[in-house]
């Protein structure tokens, strides 16, 4: 358990580092954005398989730390920008006789760019790219003479969210649904005993056919004053088909966060325009 503390220590400070780089604001904006900023905890279920250093499927428990910020562009253009970075950890067990742990522990950065389209007043479709960096190490415990494999992959791909405000009672909803799909894709499995000749050895290029990845996300954010409570789904298929090395790991997740301003708003920008970048005002 002191390890696990640990191991999610360092993944705050990972998810807090980039805060200062996006906050920063130009002096010379006339338009108030707002940095919206979410912090989440995902506790769900995972499952993984790893052929040929083990060619049986684990089964365990998934908890990740997530940080997300969204925030408008200059000028009177529609797009917005949003980065989120991620720290997953899993553990579980075979899922054929229930013994010999394995472990997943993963570090993933998107940057997305996003322009929407207004559907109807209280309904808005996003759509545009974005760029998806994923690094970590597999650890087999059930023995072998290479129980950790390192992998770490690139790509760029499509997102999509879909969001529409609503009113619980007196509370006002925002619910999202988004999902996010590579089409080119740079992937480096460590290959695994006789097979490797190095560290850098597995590299290889693909698209959907040998590299799958896939997130679906269902958030719910109650507003409460300038902040607001998120409940929440996560969804991760993450797949790698390199030969003869093959990953893929799923996982199901509730999310409890918290989403508000970063930069709140203060007098001074009482008489800037304010433009958002998912919440309505």
């Amino acid at each position: 358990m002191k390890q696990t503390l640990k191991k999610l220590l360092c993944g705050m400070l990972l998810l807090a580092m980039p805060m200062a780089m996006f906050a920063k604001k130009s002096k010379n904006d006339t338009i108030y954005r707002p940095l919206y900023t979410a912090f989440e905890l995902n506790i769900g279920g995972a499952a993984w398989v790893e052929k040929p250093l083990s060619y049986f499927t684990f089964n365990g428990t998934n908890l990740s730390l997530s940080l997300e910020m969204m925030r408008a562009c200059r000028g009177e253009s529609k797009w917005v920008q949003q980065h989120q970075l991620r720290y997953i950890y899993s553990t579980g067990d075979m899922a054929i006789s229930g013994n010999g742990g394995s472990k997943v522990q993963l570090v993933n950065y998107t940057f997305g760019m996003m322009t929407y389209s207004t559907l109807a007043p209280k309904f808005r479709l996003y759509y545009g790219t974005d760029l998806n960096i994923l690094g970590g190490m597999i650890t087999n415990l059930h023995g072998g003479n290479n129980p950790k494999t390192l992998k770490g992959d690139i790509s760029v791909g499509f997102t999509g969210m879909a969001v529409y405000d609503f009113k619980l009672g007196k509370v006002p909803v925002t619910t999202r649904y988004q999902m996010s799909l590579p089409v080119l894709s740079a992937f480096i499995q460590q290959k695994q005993g006789y097979f490797a000749t190095g560290l850098g050895d597995g590299w290889t290029g693909g698209s959907w056919g040998r590299h799958f990845n896939m997130r679906n996300r269902l958030h719910f954010d109650l507003h409460f004053s300038s902040w607001a409570l998120r409940l929440g789904y996560n969804n991760d298929i993450l797949t790698n088909y390199a030969t003869p090395n093959r990953f893929q790991y799923v996982s199901h997740n509730f999310v409890l966060g918290f989403a508000g301003e970063l930069m709140r708003w203060s007098q001074k920008n009482a008489n800037k325009k304010i433009k958002t970048a998912l919440y309505t005002y």
